[in-house]
């Protein structure tokens, strides 16, 4: 399996921001999905950003190099580059940290919640189960993935015309297998989430199932979680017709929960 260093990008918050008026001193860490890289969340925490959060933007490791080095990377590296994001962020002494993602970078966001100090998590479309079909082909994937060591890409799922997510042309198998590692771990761990979570769920997603959503609306606490249901976009709503609507109640709800600062341990 592959080890990297993780190497985060940071946007500047605008000073003049709306959430910087209110005194408090937001850091969002936002994560992009599976064979995928940056591109697909960089519109959400550019408006983060310009609301007045700093932004990390990292690119998870075997992302944005080759397939290669995504088949050797495993899930247990995909956790480390968030929990180091995440150490790292609250190292900075920032008043309050966000976890936001997409697809599989929901699904890290959700895992990171469960057991770092999170104000609050922001999800697109996590991944948290496959369907049916999926499921079959997961289970046979130890036995075959030497034989078809890849298989057609998992990206680009986006209703918008001339829109398009950058992701590789085809998903390792291997990496597949760690995929299904990551969503049994976040699964048994998301009783454990105590901040307020979003969840935004398209309607009509072509990757993800609907049983993601109904595992999270089952775990977690109904105080803590709201549902926006996005009508108009597929997978990657990031880059589709309702980006603007995450954008939006996504800077509502930090302001929302902007009334302290975080208390010194």
């Amino acid at each position: 399996m592959m080890d990297t260093v993780l190497t985060p990008h940071y946007l500047t918050p605008n000073p003049d921001g709306v959430l910087c008026a209110t005194g408090t001193r937001w850091a969002v860490l936002m994560l992009h999905g599976f064979t995928a890289g940056p591109q697909s969340v960089r519109p959400w925490a550019e408006a983060l950003a310009e609301a007045g959060a700093t932004v990390c933007l990292p690119r998870l490791s075997g992302h944005g190099t080759t397939v290669s080095d995504l088949a050797q990377t495993s899930a247990g590296q995909w956790r480390r580059d968030v929990q180091q994001a995440v150490d790292g962020l609250l190292a900075r002494g920032f008043d309050k940290l966000a976890v936001a993602g997409l697809s599989m970078g929901g699904t890290l966001a959700l895992d990171a919640a469960s057991h770092r100090r999170v104000d609050a998590t922001f999800v697109v479309n996590p991944g948290l189960s496959f369907k049916l079909l999926d499921r079959f082909g997961v289970a046979l994937s130890p036995l075959f993935h030497r034989v078809i060591p890849t298989v057609g890409p998992l990206a680009g799922d986006v209703n918008k015309p001339g829109v398009a997510e950058e992701a590789y042309s085809r998903t390792p198998v291997a990496a597949v297998q760690q995929l299904a590692k990551l969503f049994w771990t976040t699964r048994r761990q998301l009783v454990d989430i105590d901040s307020p979570v979003t969840l935004y769920w398209s309607s009509r997603d072509h990757i993800v199932p609907p049983s993601s959503a109904r595992i999270l609306r089952r775990a977690i606490k109904p105080h803590l979680l709201t549902t926006v249901v996005l009508e108009r976009s597929f997978h990657v709503a990031t880059l589709d017709y309702d980006a603007p609507t995450i954008h939006r109640h996504s800077i509502a709800k930090l302001l929302e929960l902007s009334g302290g600062h975080r208390e010194t341990p």
